[in-house]
């Protein structure tokens, strides 16, 4: 039954409870049940707290206390009017909730002992929350319900809670293939496209969240040999060579251009990088035998003409199967 409380707030010194109710206003209510609060001008923003203690000295009659950043974060005033009500659990179950965690591991077992931890518990946005005595830290990203995100809910047995690191490793490998060099209808190339768009997005994306991963950068292509016989190649370049479905003569190159970094502007350290390696990179990948015989003082005038593979001819899975293997 909605009823108006007269709101105050209270620090976490005062009370580790979000909520403090009086169980004479709550005659009803026992411990874990859900409660329901918002500004009567404003049933948007409404806060879904659970109920973890009752306290007799409170204030006034009719009056509530909420912990101040909990507060604040829903836009409740302190000494104004709010309507509390008590709702059932199964009515604001979520379906699926995100976690964010960083500077710290949480393998599955960790994930899985946080998870039924958290079953039957109230959660809402930007809730931090700490389990096994403060080691694992973890906090509430997003909430969907019914397809659509909300700020605050219950989680069940059946929600799916997912958690996302700040501080992972990650590999960003970009496939440097003759489309990179061709223009799109706007004008850009295609190399643009990927470093002013899709990467600056993605590190600005980083930035915003406090994300600060250790990140790996490789670029990598597939060059092709206009040859019909390995004969046609010197000696000392065969061993290099591998030919495929079409007997096409081939090699796959490999740069790490960044290696186990961690930036907080990634978009500043890395990208114009990425731009200088972009002018010479084509004639340095097609020439590099002609420079490596070169210097060793081996002929070069039998070395075949090599040009850039596609992006559907190159050597996207053999990169996946790299890291697979290092990480093994």
């Amino acid at each position: 039954m909605k009823k108006t409380y007269k709101l105050t707030v209270h620090q976490k010194a005062f009370s580790s409870s979000e909520l403090i109710v009086n169980i004479k206003d709550f005659p009803k209510a026992v411990i874990g049940d859900i409660v329901e609060v918002y500004h009567a001008d404003s049933e948007q923003n409404k806060l879904l707290l659970q109920i973890m203690a009752f306290k007799d000295d409170l204030q006034s009659k009719d009056t509530i206390s909420i912990e101040h950043s909990v507060a604040s974060l829903f836009q409740l005033h302190a000494y104004s009017d709010v309507t509390v009500n008590i709702v059932s659990p199964e009515s604001v179950i979520l379906d699926s909730v995100e976690l964010t965690f960083r500077d710290q591991y949480l393998g599955r077992s960790e994930m899985w002992r946080l998870r039924n931890s958290m079953i039957d518990t109230c959660v809402y946005n930007n809730k931090k929350m700490e389990f096994c005595g403060g080691y694992t830290r973890v906090q509430v990203y997003q909430m969907w319900t019914k397809g659509k995100i909300v700020s605050c809910g219950v989680i069940s047995h059946n929600t799916k809670i997912v958690f996302r690191s700040a501080t992972s490793m990650v590999y960003i490998f970009l496939q440097m293939t003759s489309e990179m060099w061709e223009f799109n209808f706007l004008g850009d190339t295609y190399f643009e496209k990927s470093v002013d768009g899709f990467l600056y997005d993605l590190f600005e994306k980083w930035r915003y969240f406090g994300s600060n991963h250790e990140v790996t950068l490789v670029v990598f292509s597939r060059v092709f040999y206009k040859a019909n016989k390995l004969e046609e190649f010197p000696e000392a370049m065969r061993e290099c060579l591998q030919v495929d479905y079409k007997n096409r003569f081939y090699e796959d190159f490999y740069r790490v251009v960044i290696q186990n970094e961690r930036y907080e502007d990634w978009a500043a350290a890395s990208l114009m990088l990425l731009r200088r390696l972009y002018y010479t990179y084509k004639i340095d990948i097609l020439n590099y035998h002609h420079k490596v015989l070169h210097d060793s003082g081996v002929s070069i005038s039998s070395i075949p003409e090599a040009y850039l593979s596609h992006a559907s001819q190159g050597n996207f899975l053999e990169s996946l199967k790299n890291i697979i293997l290092k990480e093994v």
